[in-house]
């Protein structure tokens, strides 16, 4: 009997499964420099080590401005402008004193070794004049129903002297 059909079909189940993936990828604008600021967003259902590497590309061949896949690699020009971020389900590319030469299609990719799937890989277009600025978390952009944020600022009200039921 042949056990191909049915291995191959196993270990795809086990790939979707058991693997990472990049969810989103986006970017903003923070601090005064500014800052660039990558969200590279990934699921992930392992305890392995992640890896990860970031480029730019703006000509043919894509600069990596970091990457541990490549062993602790640092591009000169950003060796002392580019940080990274990580914690679980999250790697963040920091460019400090961000600017003009900064721009063009930025790549994210991610590598859990011993794992069954392969590099995951997104990408973005970052032009310095459509970037918008990082910002906090806000009921109001949470499309949240104005009554609630009505009940939820109550108490607020009631502290501060404005509303005295």
């Amino acid at each position: 009997m042949n056990y191909i059909l049915p291995m191959g079909l196993f270990f795809a189940v086990l790939q979707a499964s058991c693997g990472q993936k990049i969810t989103k990828l986006t970017a903003c604008l923070s601090g005064r420099g500014p800052t660039l600021r990558l969200d590279c967003r990934y699921e992930n259902n392992t305890n392995n080590q992640l890896r990860y590497e970031f480029k730019l590309q703006r000509k043919v061949e894509p600069e990596t401005i970091l990457s541990t896949i490549n062993l602790n690699f640092f591009t000169d020009k950003y060796h002392n402008r580019a940080s990274v971020h990580t914690e679980r389900g999250l790697v963040q590319l920091h460019i400090e004193r961000f600017n003009a030469s900064d721009v063009g299609q930025y790549i994210c990719s991610l590598l859990i070794p011993n794992d069954f799937t392969i590099n995951q890989t997104a990408s973005i277009n970052v032009n310095k004049d459509k970037l918008e600025r990082c910002g906090g978390v806000s009921l109001l952009t949470l499309s949240t129903p104005w009554p609630l944020v009505l009940f939820l600022s109550l108490p607020l009200l009631q502290a501060s002297g404005l509303l005295s039921l």
